[in-house]
């Protein structure tokens, strides 16, 4: 059997932010990560825009690198065009794994209390997080941050924007979304914003619980993927903030390689 790695990608930050807690909670398996710094950030992109630059990274991951699985660590990119790229995938790498992350994320939402969501402007215009969170969660409000990952990939001042919101929120609401992979790491930041808060949903906690669970459930599909423990890291644009992060959460020898696709 061919076996291969576990590929993530997403424009930067955020999905280096995933793959840093999916290596501690899953450490056997072959990762690549791909960060396509050249166009980050996704949140404002057209969803035409968005499979283009995605089709081409998963043509690098799978074709290139041999990705058996690959992660889509973009709630951009998951809510607005996940069955289009399923669609593509299956045309041209059938036999693949595209996961998303749009339906774990919602299916761990409290069903009963007031939820706010904190998300980019597309994935707030998102149908698909609609449609499941309508049938999922009674009681919601999605806020837009179309700043907040450019403010992260930046260095900029996350604390002062995150604080601009804090007046639209009810303090009676009591749980909060993180639906970006990038808000995951600037976490105390928001609660910071929003002390009212008690309970918060971030995926960086969520994915590696579902993908253990996945592997679980399908060991026919886990048996795709090499357990030799390496990792590897790609951007398609450098990026000092993205290196200084990388090399934090992963040790100040960490090789990072530029790629053009």
């Amino acid at each position: 059997m061919d076996k291969g790695s576990i590929g993530i990608f997403d424009s930067g930050l955020g999905g280096l932010w995933v793959i840093k807690h999916l290596k501690k909670e899953l450490p056997l398996y072959d990762y690549i990560f791909l960060g396509d710094e050249l166009n980050v950030p996704f949140g404002e992109k057209t969803p035409d825009e968005l499979f283009n630059i995605t089709t081409k990274a998963l043509n690098y991951l799978y074709g290139e690198k041999n990705c058996m699985g690959v992660v889509l660590a973009c709630n951009t990119i998951s809510s607005n065009i996940y069955n289009r790229l399923r669609e593509w995938k299956d045309k041209n790498y059938f036999g693949r794994i595209l996961f998303g992350i749009v339906r774990p994320t919602v299916e761990s939402l409290d069903k009963e209390n007031p939820v706010v969501i904190f998300a980019t402007s597309r994935t707030c215009q998102s149908e698909v997080y609609e449609k499941f969170l309508h049938v999922n969660v009674k009681n919601y409000k999605k806020v837009p941050l179309p700043d907040l990952a450019h403010l992260i990939e930046t260095g900029g001042d996350t604390l002062s924007y995150i604080s601009s919101f804090k007046n639209i929120v009810e303090s009676s609401v009591k749980e909060g979304a993180l639906l970006c992979t990038h808000y995951g790491i600037v976490k105390s930041d928001f609660q910071k914003a929003f002390p009212n808060i008690k309970d918060w949903v971030s995926q960086e906690d969520l994915l590696p619980k579902y993908l253990k669970n996945y592997f679980i459930e399908f060991p026919e599909r886990e048996a795709f993927f090499n357990h030799g423990g390496s990792f590897e890291v790609l951007i398609t644009k450098e990026n000092v903030v993205f290196n200084n992060f990388a090399k934090t959460w992963f040790g100040k020898n960490t090789d990072i390689k530029i790629i053009k696709l």
